[in-house]
């Protein structure tokens, strides 16, 4: 089950925080990293001497381009974030209740944590991607965590998830049907947001406030494979009638 959950650090530019974050992985027994567009390569200095005992995180951990690309197999995906405007607290769960979920989907694939980069988190438009949002709750005065720190929260909360399931009693059961990965999942919600947007869902004034609001409701459902080509299927038919019966001028 912990094999199956997977940091993600987006573009990290600090290598000692790239080791700190291997060291509280090591700790809860996670091993699963991966790293879009480090600044620097997994073998500095200072990462290898701040990952200690969880050097073999390091040296396993896969490096990518791309946030499509770390969590393409993935299905659920979380980012963590401190900026709660509007619609990311109604988003927004607690770190615990994440864990317990995310814990509960393993037997279904691989699950994601995702953390932004140390200067500014994650934009909206990143956002957008995952289906759910993670705020751990620090003191209004200055919520803002370290990398490292905020990892270690959450993999502290997966590893407790995981004890309450491994030490009592049998493994969750697996869902009926396949989930859909996060990589059919981005399928669904580009070709969902043109249908609509053609259709003139959207707010011209705040297109991306509905956008979160239907990404994060959506992300929230075990969607299985077949599941998500029927709502494929059902964006692309908005998108034909919406071209065969253009609005009149």
């Amino acid at each position: 089950m912990l094999e199956r959950v997977r940091i993600v650090l987006h573009q990290p530019t600090g290598p000692a925080n790239v080791g700190a974050v291997c060291r509280a992985m090591a700790n809860m027994g996670l091993s699963d990293l991966v790293l879009v567009s480090p600044k620097y390569p997994t073998d500095h200095e200072q990462s290898v001497a701040y990952a200690t005992h969880g050097v073999h995180v390091l040296e396993s951990a896969r490096v990518v381009d791309t946030l499509e690309e770390a969590l393409a197999d993935c299905v659920r995906t979380y980012a963590t974030s401190a900026k709660l405007g509007l619609y990311r607290r109604q988003a927004a769960i607690p770190p615990n209740e994440a864990s317990r979920e995310a814990i509960d989907l393993t037997p279904k694939g691989s699950v994601a944590f995702a953390f932004g980069p140390e200067n500014y988190g994650f934009r909206t438009r990143e956002l957008l991607m995952f289906d759910r949002i993670v705020s751990i709750p620090a003191h209004a005065d200055y919520p803002v965590l370290n990398l490292a720190a905020a990892v270690m929260i959450v993999v502290y909360e997966v590893h407790r998830a995981w004890l309450a399931v491994a030490g009592d009693g049998p493994l969750p059961m697996a869902l009926d049907g396949d989930i859909a990965p996060d990589q059919r999942k981005q399928i669904l919600f580009t070709k969902l947001f043109d249908a609509l947007d053609r259709i003139g869902f959207f707010s011209e004034q705040s297109p991306d406030k509905l956008k979160y609001a239907l990404r994060h409701l959506l992300g929230r459902v075990e969607m299985s494979v077949h599941e998500a080509d029927i709502m494929i299927g059902m964006a692309q038919q908005i998108r034909w009638y919406a071209d065969k019966h253009p609005p009149s001028s």
